[in-house]
């Protein structure tokens, strides 16, 4: 374990000293300018290669008393297939949509169907009920979307489920394997949520102006980071996963453990903007913030630095009435009343 103790000085001296070059505010640009160029420069810098979906498979079909489901095939245009779950609500359509982002949990054996139901014959369903039971309070939140009306699709990323891997101790393999052609397994997970994202507005079922984004964990950083990257886009909720590069390179912190941080790790990117600035590039959007003060992974004080500086960006995007950032009592995790304040001010930003 890296700790304040034997974290190399050099690591050190970047992260205390780090001015984060492409942050708002270090020129005299406005808002507007300042996104427009810098979001340019992320996806030039995350893969300037564009991808998309472009063969889809359907599996299997279920009905259920709200919904109908389906299990997908996709392929992404950079190669790589990746099975999905799409719920479709049994009522009038074009429909809302949510991009469902599972989380990690250090568990790989199921991807998407921590958050959307799969049929109740299929093998995971017993361990991924335990997973609903353990984090979202015995609920799909998948399912209660769908049931408010709300398409859901829900994909594997790279490492789950139908794309499993060889587990915890594989992530950093599978990075350094990807790094070795200039790749970064983060680039791969954020380029295939733009691709999903873009794929799920263009479905007849959906009214493709309100696509939102939606997830818990790993899932709430990549909801927010779909969110900046993806014009398909146009509101979302991220859930437990929020804070500054200072504040969580610290004693115990996943970005210091290797492993898991590689999938929120983009070299071209890195020391020049901080989490908070590159989920501005969201603003103005509706953006749903939350946070418990019990996290481990995300203490109170660094996850407030974090909003201070969310609400700066907001504020100068002249979108501060589209900006929720909220903390509850609780820890890592999703529970019911949380999933549905989340729900009811998604709904309410959707309509606007």
């Amino acid at each position: 374990m890296i700790d304040r103790d034997n974290l190399a000085s050099i690591a050190r001296r970047h992260r205390d000293t780090s001015a984060f070059p492409l942050r708002f505010g270090g020129s005299s640009v406005d808002f507007a300018t300042w996104r427009s160029s810098t979001l340019a420069y992320v996806v030039q810098s995350i893969d300037p290669d564009a991808c998309h979906v472009d063969r889809v498979e359907t599996i299997a079909q279920w009905d259920c008393s709200s919904f109908a489901g389906r299990r997908l095939s996709l392929r992404f245009s950079n190669g790589e297939v990746a099975e999905a779950l799409l719920l479709l609500p049994h009522q009038q359509t074009p429909a809302p949509a949510l991009l469902m982002l599972h989380d990690h949990g250090a568990t790989f054996d199921i991807g998407k169907e921590k958050v959307a139901p799969a049929p109740s014959d299929s093998p995971t369903r017993e361990a991924a009920q335990a997973w609903a039971d353990r984090f979202y309070g015995g609920r799909f939140p998948g399912e209660e979307a769908a049931r408010r009306g709300y398409v859901v699709l829900s994909v594997d990323a790279l490492g789950w489920s139908s794309r499993c891997g060889n587990g915890y101790e594989a992530q950093q393999a599978l990075a350094a394997n990807l790094m070795q052609f200039g790749v970064s397994l983060a680039s791969v997970v954020a380029m295939e949520d733009i691709a999903a994202a873009k794929f799920l507005g263009e479905l007849p079922e959906v009214d493709r102006k309100r696509v939102a984004s939606f997830g818990f964990s790993f899932g709430g950083y990549r909801a927010w980071q779909v969110a900046a990257l993806s014009a398909d886009i146009a509101a979302f909720c991220a859930i437990g996963w929020m804070g500054t590069l200072e504040g969580l390179m610290q004693t115990g912190g996943n970005q210091l453990r290797g492993q898991s941080a590689f999938y929120m790790l983009h070299p071209q990117i890195a020391g020049k903007l901080d989490y908070p600035d590159f989920a501005g590039l969201a603003a103005p959007k509706p953006g749903y913030f939350l946070s418990g003060r019990e996290d481990r992974h995300f203490p109170p004080a660094v996850v407030e630095a974090a909003f201070g500086r969310l609400r700066e960006l907001w504020s100068a995007g002249h979108g501060m009435q589209n900006l929720k950032t909220t903390m509850w009592q609780g820890g890592h995790e999703f529970p019911i009343p949380e999933q549905d304040a989340a729900l009811n001010w998604l709904d309410a930003a959707l309509r606007g």
